[in-house]
């Protein structure tokens, strides 16, 4: 099943057989498909961290986690938005932290919404396994049990485990359904509009 939400000529049925169409009409579509694509990322990406407290700059920029992993061209005019699908370091989102008998620290997941998690504590990891500053938030369970109601817990040593909290593809698959007829709106607009520019002629 694909996971990465495409965009391309769907609801532009008038178009027809591509390989019948003008280069100037594919140049047009693929160019729409594009600009399509980059808005549904970043409208994404903002309903995303209403959501889940995501940093900005994880969504965003160069190093951002949702992209727009394939463009479109005139012979092939899809685009993919994909979102990362490795589980998020539950140390993104570490708030605080309680000193004292036993510890722990607050994690806000979910925007104004913060959890206390017992045992818990920030601990340097080996390099490249995790790329926030190799900081990770791990627990010590009794008697090495499973943490309970723990998304993906990653076990590193006998009562220690590794607390992680959704993927940015997680919660991409929560709102792409939202943003879609938005954006095949825009899409059939930005085709229209390209199709009476001088760029495509």
């Amino acid at each position: 099943m694909i996971k990465d939400y495409v965009i391309f000529i769907e609801g532009l049925s008038d178009l027809g057989d591509l390989r019948e169409l003008k280069p100037e009409i594919l140049k047009a579509a693929s160019m729409a498909v594009n600009k399509a694509a980059d808005r549904a990322r970043v409208r994404a990406a903002k309903e995303m961290r209403r959501q889940v407290n995501f940093p900005a700059r994880y969504l965003e920029g160069q190093n951002s986690r949702l992209r727009v992993t394939k463009r479109a061209k005139p012979d092939d005019p899809v685009a993919i938005i994909t979102g990362r699908r490795r589980p998020t370091s539950l140390a993104r989102f570490a708030t605080g932290s309680r000193k004292g008998r036993g510890g722990g620290v607050y994690v806000t997941v979910k925007p104004g919404r913060s959890r206390f998690i017992g045992r818990s504590f920030l601990m340097p990891l080996r390099a490249g396994r995790d790329e926030l500053g190799n900081v990770g938030l791990a627990v010590r369970t009794k008697r090495g049990a499973r943490p309970r109601n723990a998304y993906k817990p990653v076990k590193i040593a006998e009562g220690l485990w590794l607390l992680y909290g959704p993927s940015v593809d997680q919660v991409f698959k929560t709102v792409r359904e939202d943003i879609a007829p938005d954006t095949q709106e825009f899409l059939a607009r930005e085709f229209a509009r390209l199709l009476n520019l001088d760029i495509v002629r």
